[in-house]
């Protein structure tokens, strides 16, 4: 597994960089069921943790699908607190699309097929949701990284 960077939350060129290379090299992952690029917010101070929030909140970009294949819908999963319900507290957003499907939030990055890639505008999103979902999260503390280890037989 690849080791977490650093980011400031206005300094997303880190973040595009990671989700262009993944898509580039078109990589199936570890089980050939895609690969994720995870942005993790700061974990919430002490006091919080005592009362229950353990794990920082997440968005999983699913850069490539199976087969490494990566393609519109472009969708992130958000692994909150919240569950599935982070899905509805997001505002509508024009070219996404919000789901709550099997007890998980998804946000969805609408296009056409032949459409090229607007890596800013998923890495843009996906900020911006955990930014609406943890408005108390500054811009200093974001982390993030590539997941190849991504089995979807469950599924």
């Amino acid at each position: 597994m690849v080791d977490w960077v650093p980011f400031r939350r206005p300094d997303t060129y880190v973040v595009v960089a990671m989700v262009r290379a993944v898509a580039e090299t078109a990589d199936p992952g570890e089980y050939g069921d895609g690969v994720e690029v995870v942005i993790e917010v700061p974990r919430r101070g002490w006091l919080a943790s005592i009362f229950g929030d353990h794990e920082p909140d997440q968005a999983r970009i699913v850069v490539t699908r199976p087969g490494g294949e990566a393609r519109y819908p472009f969708s992130i999963q958000l692994v909150t607190d919240d569950g599935a319900k982070a899905a509805v507290k997001l505002p509508s957003t024009r070219g996404w699309v919000r789901s709550n499907c099997a007890g998980r939030a998804f946000l969805m990055q609408k296009g056409e097929p032949d459409q090229a890639p607007d890596w800013f505008g998923l890495v843009r999103g996906a900020i911006d949701a955990l930014t609406t979902l943890r408005p108390d999260a500054g811009d200093d503390g974001w982390k993030v990284r590539v997941d190849r280890a991504i089995d979807r037989g469950d599924q």
